[in-house]
């Protein structure tokens, strides 16, 4: 039986089983049914080497439930970057890792891959096949820590030079990124690198899950740069359903209540913007330029104003809706203000003393009843093109209204289904 590494080389699988299984806290060893329950046990001793101090257990009808308990607050570094900081290797690999550094490092002119596969088979007595060498210089290469320079005929490589610049100056700017920005294990690797440690900053919001979906995000920024169409795997958080899906990426949105980012691309086929969870996504292939990708971004500011959340809607292309409040404008102007505020450009009309109506239209006004029920007890009348979601809200204030307003022998009376219908 093979010996179990704490390293990992499939990252979407970690990935996805950090996500279900110590994220969520929901699934429990039984519900795993990717592969076989080995598979579980080596992932989850992976995971839990990782996290010891950070992982909780306990015990449902379902069985044994493990997840991630932390407190934003008090932690120095999101735990989940040592994630990132894990990649499997072989014997050759870490040999090869020493033996071309040491080389090169006595060679500031450089030595092509040849040079390279004599002087280790000359200096450490150990022969490497010569396209394994190639190989291990395109990946240093393409890392960062070689650069390469053709000379007659012969590709010669060389590290690459350290940075001209003192980072102690930049440390502590160092130490807030990596807490707040996309990629922050890069900051963390610097701090590693420097022997240094966060010890100045905690975050009150600190959505430490979406570092797992960095991957994503820099296969997308990357083709968003280049200006090119991609295609990736979309898993449906809901029906576990996985599709293909061809379009072109145009704008990252976050979440400032969640943190959750999402991903709008283009979708030539229904010709309509999409945003696309990035934790559901996975294998971004980037494929060829596009022409008219100004002439779509262009499209989609434009289209911004409409979008009261990420939703382009269903398969009506605009909801209109319609609010009447009652607001005192002289003891209460602070929700005057709010109207102006938040109500992403909608209209706000004064009918008389005391009463105002907002209207606007949107992709979405699904999106918008959360907002909506915070004017719960101004509002004198609701109206809008999606009964869906008129009714959603009005039926929530009929519960509410039981359960809070109703006599008790009122409620005796009455019999109510779960949706508040009287039958």
């Amino acid at each position: 039986m093979a010996d179990f590494q704490e390293l990992i080389k499939n990252f979407d699988r970690i990935r996805d089983y950090m996500r279900q299984f110590y994220v969520y806290g929901f699934k429990v060893r039984g519900d795993y049914d990717a592969k076989s329950a080995r598979t579980y046990d080596n992932e989850r001793r992976r995971i839990e080497s990782w996290l010891a101090d950070y992982t909780v257990s306990d015990y449902t009808s379902k069985g044994k439930q493990v997840y991630i308990n932390v407190d934003s607050k008090t932690i120095p570094e999101n735990p989940l970057y040592a994630a990132w900081k894990s990649k499997s290797f072989t014997d050759n690999d870490l040999m090869l890792h020493f033996f071309i550094l040491d080389l090169l490092w006595d060679s500031p002119s450089g030595m092509s891959a040849g040079e390279l596969g004599d002087g280790i088979s000359e200096t450490y007595g150990v022969v490497f096949d010569s396209q394994t060498v190639r190989l291990k210089l395109k990946e240093y290469e393409e890392l960062g820590i070689l650069t390469s320079e053709k000379e007659g005929k012969a590709l010669l490589y060389r590290l690459t030079p350290p940075l001209p610049i003192d980072l102690q100056p930049l440390i502590t700017a160092v130490k807030f990124y990596r807490g707040t920005a996309p990629f922050g294990f890069l900051g963390s690797t610097i701090l590693n690198r420097e022997d240094q440690a966060n010890d100045l900053f905690q975050f009150k919001h600190h959505f430490i899950v979406h570092t797992l979906e960095d991957g994503v995000l820099s296969d997308v920024l990357e083709a968003m740069k280049r200006q090119r169409w991609i295609r990736f795997e979309n898993r449906s958080s809901r029906s576990g359903r996985t599709t293909s899906i061809y379009g072109l990426p145009l704008k990252i949105f976050v979440s400032t209540r969640t943190g959750r980012r999402y991903l709008c691309i283009y979708l030539p086929g229904s010709r309509r913007f999409l945003n696309v969870r990035l934790d559901s996504m996975a294998k971004v292939e980037q494929l060829e330029f596009c022409k008219e990708y100004s002439h779509r971004r262009e499209q989609l500011k434009k289209n911004l104003d409409r979008c009261w959340g990420v939703s382009f809607g269903g398969s009506s292309r605009m909801e209109e809706i319609c609010v009447k409040l009652k607001i005192d404008e002289n003891r209460e102007p602070h929700i005057l203000n709010r109207l102006y505020r938040e109500g992403h450009h909608g209209e706000v009309m004064k009918i008389r003393d005391g009463e105002y109506l907002y209207s606007g239209c949107f992709f979405d006004t699904n999106e918008m009843l959360s907002w909506i029920k915070t004017f719960t007890g101004r509002i004198l009348d609701i109206q809008g093109s999606s009964p869906e979601a008129i009714e959603k809200i009005t039926r929530d204030w009929k519960l509410m209204y039981e359960m809070y307003c109703r006599e008790p022998e009122d409620r005796e009376t009455d019999s109510y289904d779960h949706t508040g219908k009287e039958q």
